[in-house]
């Protein structure tokens, strides 16, 4: 994998212990200072990913272990970045789950693939908004799968039409749409915002979907990578490395206005209370 000429102060990469995340968190241990990577598993099933991690150096590396099929999760995890350092240089969001065979709705209210693939990641950046140090970027990694569906607000949970693929185009389709939306937030700051598709990669999240296909993980994380360092306006989507089109459903006006209906409404709300209902 080729490794981006920049280097980074602080870096926080979610989805960090295993496929394209891995990968990734391997290539930023040598340019970076600090390295916060989180994953969903106790810091001692993980301690051989993150010793290999540690041996690429010189990055500082710490885990912070958060479920994101719990927003309480999520919340804390944001409070312990803020612990161990005072600003973000670079956060890629890069969790996510394959849609479950059955329909699965967390304890938050939310179906599961929808909660960590587009809103846990959106609270946890809404909590490090603060954090983010002066020419930051915040890298959201989507799917063009978002191409395949459309949103569907008056079942945004899937309770009537559930299949894996929907759950998780519709998640993707969500995320791609938010980065814009957070793009067009955070204009007045010194700060960017770019989503991309890392391609189809051989990781067990597309295993579980589709079957052994695909390049290595090591191809997608270059090209997270890329999307960390790429001179794109904030809010670009890229595939295949270059800027690209979003479907007709992520442009929409009245989607995007419906959808930050629900992340202002249900979850954000979540993070003044720490419930969702």
């Amino acid at each position: 994998m080729k490794t981006p000429g920049k280097r980074f102060g602080t870096v926080v990469l979610t989805g960090a212990t295993s496929g394209i995340g891995e990968a990734a968190a391997r290539r930023l241990a040598t340019i970076s200072e600090t390295l916060i990577v989180l994953g969903p598993e106790p810091e001692e099933e993980v301690r051989q990913v993150l010793r290999q991690i540690r041996r690429l150096g010189p990055a500082d590396v710490h885990y912070v272990g958060a479920d994101f099929t719990h927003l309480s999760h999520v919340v804390e995890a944001a409070r312990s970045i803020r612990k161990l350092v005072s600003t973000v240089d670079l956060l890629i969001n890069n969790a996510a789950v394959p849609g479950a065979p059955q329909r699965i709705t967390t304890t938050d209210g939310f179906e599961r693939t929808l909660q960590v693939n587009a809103l846990a990641p959106a609270l946890l950046t809404r909590l490090l908004v603060p954090s983010l140090a002066e020419g930051a970027r915040v890298v959201n990694v989507g799917s063009s799968a978002h191409h395949v569906e459309r949103f569907h607000f008056d079942d945004i949970d899937l309770e009537h039409s559930y299949s894996p693929v929907a759950a998780y185009a519709r998640a993707k389709l969500a995320m791609v749409t938010w980065s814009s939306l957070l793009a067009e937030e955070l204009r007045s700051m010194p700060v960017g915002v770019v989503a991309l598709c890392p391609g189809l990669n051989d990781t067990p999240l597309s295993a579980a979907m589709m079957g052994r296909i695909g390049g290595p993980p090591a191809q997608g994380a270059a090209r997270v990578l890329h999307a960390a360092v790429a001179d794109v306006p904030s809010g670009a989507y890229l595939e295949d490395d270059r800027v690209g089109l979003p479907s007709a459903d992520a442009t929409d006006p009245s989607n995007r206005e419906q959808l930050t209906a629900l992340y202002w409404e249900r979850l954000l709300r979540f993070a003044a209370t720490g419930r969702e209902r």
